[in-house]
């Protein structure tokens, strides 16, 4: 069954969807915090607070809220996660990872050669994220009528045991058999059984060993984790200290302002999909109104039918993070390309018409380690808004309400402290990157190390794979004769693609003069910067022990159903483009305290 499966599965990549905009995806994931949640907050409170008080008192309420959440739509994280990456054929979205010798490739695959595998590797790697988290809120309100009628303060504090599985699964469809050939990664070939075994061993930082002086360090950022990410912390302290200007017993109105701290987590770059408590660790500042309108009570004033609406907005100010960036022209997911050190000035080494600035300098990098960055984000507006129905009958409450949140598009520079290392690394591409004196092996005369690099390669191809022969390097950057640079009187020679070819035209190797270095101004600096918004629909029960004279006891369950919004929307601040980090999940909690008077 699982071989049908596969093979239905590769058999139908010639039916892909059509290619649409490009879009860009999120290399770091943050949706909504899990202190921001208006609906639980007020949902079994609105009999509590904002009381009419007018002899002048002091009332208020505690609550202890456990909340589990778990999110559904996984698919939406993946789109958020890889964008145009993912091949959708079968129902099912994936990462197609092919080499740069297998017939046929797509425009969609990713090129394994990138990540340490054989040239005709074939892979198909799916994802299916998941989110849940285990939550304890703690709330505080308190009136102080005996201070300012209609005056008030409210504090929540929720703390949070998160769980984040990026659920990566990777079905190899062909394990390959090329060893890697001579130049391409080292002078001599590397045997199949010394390549990795995978892309998940890639991404989860598993590397070769060194070969012949070559290093070939892991990947240590942006990595997808084949295990679940677990974190604990408290998320923000959210304080809010108002007046309700209008505060009588079937209706008030006022504002407050309000204040978060951040005590969660920050992303820092290690994986892809980072599990995080909190807002990001941003300071919030702003304000909030509420409202409410009872509309219906009975004569005995047991029982009531009343509307709410209660808006929260806030700033959320500039913060350090740590963000992993991909390249303008390499396009989303180009942190996984492999980047190459260069050394300066070149050594034994020239082309046709000039020596070139630098050479390789034995040391392979994966991009995304060279373009993990420390930042400053700030985002301008954030809305939690929730419009609310209830009825309470004796001791019983009912709520049922509507809640949308959404925030705009981050705002993410370089900090003043960071800087890009220039003149250093270049693309490798699929270009080779030894080259050979003729009628010579490695055992009796060292290979010459180049300068070829390839500006315009993509994380789906290098530049030379549909050349007739890739190994001359025919389509690498500004591309020379390779030869060798002897001091004076030698003689400089050709040097060629392989070990023990003759000196022909056929069989000579190209070089970049100049090789073309990754720059600041090849990151994609806008890419990393992410939305989100979502709808909720809400609902929450309670029972009040109203015969207890000071401290009145309650007890309530609740629900909720949220669903992330990913459509474009024509907001100025949103940046159309702009991934939206929002999930799709259920929640489930029981809601107990007591208020006092």
């Amino acid at each position: 069954m699982k071989i049908n499966y596969l093979s239905a599965i590769t058999l139908s990549l010639i039916i892909i969807s059509p290619a649409h905009t490009e879009q860009n995806v999120a290399t770091s994931f943050s949706t909504r915090s899990i202190s921001r949640n208006a609906a639980r907050n007020l949902a079994g409170w609105t009999n509590y607070i904002n009381k009419d008080s007018s002899p002048k008192t002091v009332y208020g309420a505690l609550s202890i809220t456990p909340e589990y959440s778990h999110t559904f739509h996984g698919s939406t994280i993946t789109n958020t996660l890889f964008g145009d990456n993912l091949i959708h054929a079968n129902d099912t979205d994936f990462l197609k990872i092919s080499g740069s010798q297998v017939t046929n490739r797509g425009p969609h695959d990713l090129l394994a050669d990138y990540f340490y595998l054989p040239t005709d590797f074939e892979s198909i790697v799916q994802f299916k994220p998941v989110i849940d988290n285990v939550i304890i809120d703690f709330g505080f309100y308190l009136g102080l009528d005996a201070w300012k009628k209609g005056m008030y303060f409210w504090l929540h504090a929720p703390f949070a045991h998160t769980r984040w599985d990026l659920n990566i699964e990777e079905h190899v469809t062909n394990e390959g058999i090329n060893n890697s050939t001579q130049g391409y990664y080292t002078p001599n070939a590397i045997p199949r059984n010394l390549l990795l075994d995978s892309f998940t061993n890639y991404a989860n930082g598993i590397t070769m060993p060194d070969i012949e002086t070559i290093m070939f360090e892991e990947l240590k950022f942006a990595k997808m984790s084949n295990k679940r990410l677990v974190r604990s912390r408290l998320a923000e302290i959210r304080t809010g200290l108002g007046w309700n200007f209008y505060a009588q017993q079937d209706y008030h109105g006022g504002f407050n302002l309000q204040l978060a701290a951040p005590t969660g987590l920050r992303p820092t770059g290690e994986f892809l999909f980072e599990p995080l408590v909190g807002n990001g660790h941003f300071w919030e500042l702003g304000f909030g109104t509420s409202g409410h309108y009872t509309f219906w009570r009975n004569e005995q004033e047991t029982s009531h039918c009343s509307v709410y609406v209660d808006v929260n907005i806030t700033h959320l100010f500039k913060t350090r993070q740590t963000r992993v960036f991909d390249l303008k022209t390499g396009g989303t997911l180009s942190r996984y390309m492999l980047a190459m050190t260069m050394n300066s000035p070149a050594v034994n080494l020239q082309g046709t018409t000039a020596i070139p600035t630098a050479q390789f300098n034995n040391d392979f990098i994966p991009v995304a380690n060279i373009t993990k960055l420390k930042v400053d984000v700030s985002i301008a507006i954030q809305a939690d808004i929730v419009l609310m129905l209830n009825a309470t009958v004796k001791d019983f409450s009912f709520d049922l309400g509507y809640n949308y949140w959404g925030r705009s598009t981050e705002n993410i520079s370089l900090r003043p402290v960071e800087s890009f290392t220039e003149n250093r690394y270049a693309l490798k591409g699929d270009a080779h990157v030894f080259g050979f004196l003729p009628n010579t092996t490695t055992a009796t005369t060292p290979a010459i190390a180049l300068s070829a690099t390839q500006d315009n390669a993509t994380i789906h191809a290098g530049t030379n794979f549909s050349a007739p022969n890739p190994a001359i390097n025919p389509t690498i950057d500004f591309p020379q004769l390779a030869r060798t640079n002897p001091p004076i009187p030698l003689t400089a020679q050709n040097l060629l693609y392989a070990q023990n070819l003759i000196n022909t035209p056929i069989n000579r190797i190209n070089t970049s003069v100049p090789p073309i270095f990754i720059t600041m101004n090849d990151l994609d600096l806008d890419g990393p910067q992410t939305r989100g918004s979502s709808s909720k629909l809400f609902t929450h029960i309670s029972y009040t022990w109203n015969d207890k004279v000071e401290w009145q006891p309650y007890l309530g369950i609740g629900a909720e159903v949220e669903w992330g919004h990913h459509g474009s929307h024509n907001c100025n601040p949103c940046k159309n483009n702009a991934p939206q980090c929002s999930t799709s999940q259920w929640g489930i909690w029981i809601k107990t305290g007591a208020t006092f008077n």
